[in-house]
């Protein structure tokens, strides 16, 4: 049940983030793959929102939530990362518990940081990703 929690907080997060993103430019779209069975994901998930909202104050990064749960939660976020043109590249990056950082612009793959790191690690690759983007 934490696991979901954790999911439906996030969530919200990111919603709450988008209303800010659209009023500014997008950089970087980070992809953050997910699932409620991962233990990375359930120990650093809602410490690591922190750093996330902290690391966005700008709103240059856009937040996509990639559930690999389960097949129904995959074929969601496959439609959510084909709408920000990822779908492609994220064949590649399956590791949960994990941020992939992608240019906005040119879909390049810039950086990933793993949730478990610190808050200040965490922001530091936001801002590092933000600096790389075009």
């Amino acid at each position: 049940m934490k696991a979901k929690s954790i999911l439906v907080t996030l969530t919200l997060f990111l919603l709450v983030s988008l209303s800010a993103i659209s009023q500014s430019d997008v950089k970087v779209i980070a992809v953050v793959n997910h699932a409620e069975w991962c233990p990375t994901c359930q120990h650093h998930g809602e410490r690591a929102q922190e750093a996330f909202k902290e690391g966005n104050t700008d709103g240059a990064i856009q937040f996509v939530v990639n559930n690999l749960t389960n097949d129904d939660t995959r074929a969601q976020s496959a439609q959510a990362l084909k709408d920000v043109g990822l779908d492609k590249a994220m064949t590649k990056h399956k590791g949960t518990g994990v941020v992939y950082l992608f240019d906005a612009k040119n879909k390049t793959f810039i950086d990933k940081v793993s949730v478990a790191k610190s808050n200040e690690e965490i922001k530091q690759a936001l801002a590092t990703a933000k600096n790389k983007a075009k």
